[in-house]
């Protein structure tokens, strides 16, 4: 889920003004995520202030004005794996449908590898088990248990 979008660095101390969406409640809950490359980067917050739908915040090990300077324009987001519904788990998807964006429905979801900084789900491709990074997941629909996702080229040929 959309948390916000980074406006503008604010001082020198690595803050950033950042626009919360309307959607979003009073307390974002830790970490948020930033895409870069294609890829989830967690940040925690070292302050968070707000200012009616905006907020000053600064994240840890970002207290640069250069650092800050690379979020301006970037989007925020809250977990993949948890933003879709409150009080879910990572080992809820276990059942779950993979559809890839390119090669359509692929299999269910078998296990949930919860790696460190790398959270992967395990489904059965044509006979082989298959590891795919949770953050790269692009949509989760609950009710529907579907996962969307584009799977990196050359992953589903790996031994």
């Amino acid at each position: 889920m959309l948390v916000g979008e980074v406006l503008k660095t604010f001082g020198t101390d690595g803050g950033m003004i950042v626009k919360i969406d309307e959607s979003v409640p009073e307390n974002v809950e830790e970490p948020v995520f930033i895409r870069f490359d294609g890829l989830w980067v967690p940040f925690y917050f070292k302050s968070f202030e707000p200012h009616g739908k905006k907020v000053k915040i600064i994240f840890e090990n970002m207290e640069s004005e250069e650092l800050a300077g690379e979020l301006v324009g970037k989007k925020i987001f809250s977990q993949p794996e948890i933003s879709c519904e409150s009080g879910s788990e990572p080992s809820d998807l276990v059942g779950f449908t993979v559809v890839d964006s390119k090669l359509g429905k692929l299999g269910q979801v078998n296990e949930v590898f919860e790696y460190p900084g790398n959270p992967c789900i395990e489904i059965t491709v044509n006979g082989k088990q298959v590891l795919i990074p949770l953050n790269g997941i692009k949509k989760l629909e609950y009710r529907k248990k579907l996962i969307h996702t584009t799977i990196p080229e050359g992953l589903l040929e790996l031994d």
